[in-house]
């Protein structure tokens, strides 16, 4: 078995697709990294003036009309038949920073993440029915769209890659009919299929690595070029160490499902359509719909990487009057499920893949 594997090792990485592939993943970190340079430089002192300037007028205008805007403000949140709902009429004073343009921190400090809290709180506390998880969840680290945390939907994409490699590795050998010359040296399917599959796990760890290197560390380069790296704590670093802990799990998982997916539809385009229009699709459909939501391939997938994901669900509520009015509510989805869901996909669609493989003509 372990001879098996050196070798299909050595074969998935003498495949210009692989190499191909992992040169790819470099660009899209290099983009990504391109794309946040923007947001990462503070503002000039002409962007600054012309700041203040708004902010003055708004300001001048706010103390004749504040108090008038407050109260009614007021109204409407006491006219609202949802008990909980809070307006924020105590915020509405215009804000200097308002006016700024958009800075952030490679690293967002805990005031940043502590109003997210605050604010996911308010809508939690006391409300029926939403997981008492979905503060936590969504003030965590990993849930910021700013600085590195704002790069993680840039990581699908890299997990997207890790299932071409696994793939185009079996659908490759299957259209050109080495598979099953290969299998009469080797006629032992499992071990052939396992081998196979087993190198996949591994050998696309340096390509999902490979762009998640160029991300953290050409990010921090230019926060750093620009001064806005923020609080580089030893748990900010235990952040992303352990994210890339887990981007690691799931791109070897990613390459597993790719695997079993090329054996069973035999075609590159069909593996990789059908892999892509399942997210797309179970996430288009039952998005703010049903708690069906939970079970989505998308969602699991966030909650693994992020630590914890959320989704909403509209609900029908009865007012203290007696009228019916519909309410958003929030449902947490862990990490663990999220990675047992990852983990059990992979493994059902590799039994499946095993028994067809066992048994299908490959030449």
């Amino acid at each position: 078995m372990m001879r098996l594997f050196r070798v299909e090792l050595r074969r998935l990485w003498w495949r210009r697709v692989t190499w191909g592939v992992a040169l790819l993943a470099v660009v899209v970190g290099g983009i990504t990294v391109a794309l946040g340079v923007g947001s990462a430089q503070p503002p000039t002192d002409a962007e600054i003036a012309e700041a203040e300037g708004y902010y003055a007028q708004e300001l001048e205008w706010w103390e004749e009309s504040g108090a008038e805007q407050v109260a009614q403000c007021e109204a409407e949140q006491a006219d609202d038949p949802d008990p909980a709902a809070d307006y924020r009429c105590e915020d509405m004073a215009p804000r200097l920073e308002n006016y700024l343009p958009p800075t952030v921190d490679y690293f967002p400090d805990d005031a940043d993440r502590a109003w997210m809290t605050e604010a996911v709180s308010d809508g939690v506390d006391g409300t029926e029915g939403t997981d008492p998880r979905v503060a936590e969840i969504q003030g965590s680290f990993w849930h910021g769209w700013s600085g590195l945390p704002g790069t993680v939907p840039a990581t699908w994409f890299l997990l997207v890659l890790a299932l071409v490699v696994g793939v185009s590795f079996v659908t490759a050998e299957i259209g050109a009919g080495s598979l099953g010359m290969w299998l009469t040296f080797e006629p032992r399917r499992r071990p052939v299929f396992l081998s196979k599959t087993l190198a996949v796990a591994v050998g696309v760890l340096p390509v999902v690595l490979a762009g998640w290197v160029v991300v953290v560390g050409g990010l921090y380069v230019v926060h750093a070029a620009f001064g806005t790296v923020g609080e580089a704590t030893a748990a900010a670093w235990t952040e992303v160490a352990t994210f890339t802990g887990r981007l690691a799990v799931a791109g070897a998982l990613a390459g597993v499902i790719g695997v079993a997916l090329g054996v069973l539809l035999r075609h590159a385009a069909a593996a990789i359509g059908v892999a892509a229009g399942a997210v797309w699709v179970t996430s288009a459909l039952f998005v703010g719909t049903t708690e069906l939501q939970r079970w989505m391939p998308g969602t699991n997938i966030d909650a693994w990487l992020r630590g914890g994901a959320t989704y909403g669900v509209t609900v029908v509520r009865t007012g203290t009057d007696g009228v019916p009015y519909q309410e958003w509510v929030e449902r947490a989805v862990t990490q663990g499920q999220g990675g047992l869901y990852l983990l059990g996909l992979a493994v059902v669609l590799g039994i499946v893949a095993l028994l067809v493989f066992r048994r299908r003509d490959v030449s």
